[in-house]
């Protein structure tokens, strides 16, 4: 099996798989094959329920804010998920998040530096790396990265135990490279419209300063480049507005999506 080792750039909310090695696992009925991507159990959960989310303040240089800031948040995506994937019928198990500061973060899957990197999945153990910088906390309350990045690390997390990311790497041993991308466009467009979806079922519980809606965090990937294997900006930001909107996992099936909205 790939392990999915997933980057989400603070510029660009991309993923980027590189391969390592992770443990089969299987817990509960998980979809295998081609059903794992087009008729998967979580798509018949609904909405996520509505929720209250806390957000603590989060200061820049200040390590320990960013600590409760992850720690409460991520409570909260896990409560949402948790509810979610047992409703699917399929088991939950928390992940790892770990909030690393500094220069560089060692994880299962590899030594890594922040550059552009905000944060990390590790599938080897299912862990959500945050890296954090003074400037990646400058602006939490008007552009939420944080928010975002811990979403979207849940969200592969997810994919992981309905089986979508094992799917996902039995089927690329067959495909060409070009064949591959675009699969894994699938699998990232899909991420970021279980983001959106969790986003949008917390969303008028949150605290920030521009409270008119999700608008500002659309804006800011709208100058993002489109990259090969994770969509275009004009998709992804589509699949996570469609996400935000609907609340629902059943909104996020690519697998049988027109072409024209995967690409």
């Amino acid at each position: 099996m790939r392990t999915f080792f997933t980057l989400l750039m603070a510029g660009v909310l991309a993923s980027t798989p590189l391969i390592g090695t992770a443990s089969a696992e299987s817990n509960g009925p998980v979809p295998a094959g081609t059903a794992a991507f087009t008729k998967n159990p979580i798509y018949r959960t609904g909405e996520l329920k509505t929720r209250i989310c806390d957000e603590p303040t989060v200061r820049g240089g200040d390590f320990d804010s960013v600590r409760i800031y992850v720690d409460t948040v991520s409570a909260c995506l896990d409560r949402a998920w948790e509810a979610q994937v047992k409703k699917a019928g399929i088991a939950y198990r928390t992940p790892k998040v770990k909030a690393a500061y500094g220069s560089r973060i060692k994880t299962a899957c590899g030594t890594y530096r922040p550059g552009d990197t905000f944060s990390l999945y590790c599938q080897k153990n299912s862990t959500i790396y945050l890296m954090v910088t003074d400037y990646g906390v400058l602006d939490e309350i008007d552009d939420p990265r944080m928010l975002e990045s811990l979403a979207i690390g849940y969200g592969y997390h997810v994919q992981r135990l309905v089986g979508v990311l094992a799917q996902e790497s039995r089927a690329a041993r067959k495909l060409s490279k070009a064949g591959a991308l675009a699969l894994n466009a699938k699998i990232s467009l899909q991420n970021i419209c279980l983001a959106g979806a969790f986003i949008g079922s917390v969303w008028d519980s949150l605290g920030h300063t521009k409270v008119h809606g999700y608008d500002f965090i659309i804006d800011r990937h709208r100058v993002e480049s489109s990259i090969p294997g994770n969509g275009t900006t004009k998709n992804r930001l589509y699949w996570q507005r469609h996400g935000f909107e609907t609340r629902s996992p059943g909104a996020c099936n690519t697998f049988t999506a027109p072409a024209s909205r995967v690409a």
